[in-house]
């Protein structure tokens, strides 16, 4: 299923539009000239996503070496904190429990279109 979000400059100018998959809301999020798709509700307590931030966080560089990176690609939960890797949808703190689901987000024609 193949859902058209919008235009890509809306989609950018906006940050995260909401659309529905088969029922359920789904956050899709402008990061510089990519796009993700992720469920935009909080597995803890159902927050939408869509309403939290971007930033980045430390990543391991070397033996007890840390730098930040993966600016702009986690994305955190207004309500409580959690933070989640857009790319894989996984917890940064529990990767193997919580995650968010992921979707597959092309550009089409001048449009963002997200694939269920």
């Amino acid at each position: 299923m193949e859902i058209r979000v919008g235009s890509v400059e809306d989609v950018r100018r906006d940050g995260c539009r909401t659309v529905e998959v088969n029922g359920r809301p789904v956050g899709v999020i402008s990061v510089g000239e990519e796009f993700f798709a992720v469920s935009d509700r909080c597995p803890h307590m159902g927050a939408s996503m869509c309403t939290g931030s971007l930033g980045g966080t430390f990543v391991a560089a070397g033996p007890q070496e840390y730098v930040y990176g993966k600016a702009g690609r986690v994305i955190r939960c207004p309500w409580h904190g959690w933070e989640f890797d857009l790319e894989s949808g996984r917890s940064l703190l529990e990767p193997k429990r919580f995650g968010l689901r992921t979707y597959r987000v092309t550009q089409q024609d001048g449009e963002v279109v997200l694939h269920a």
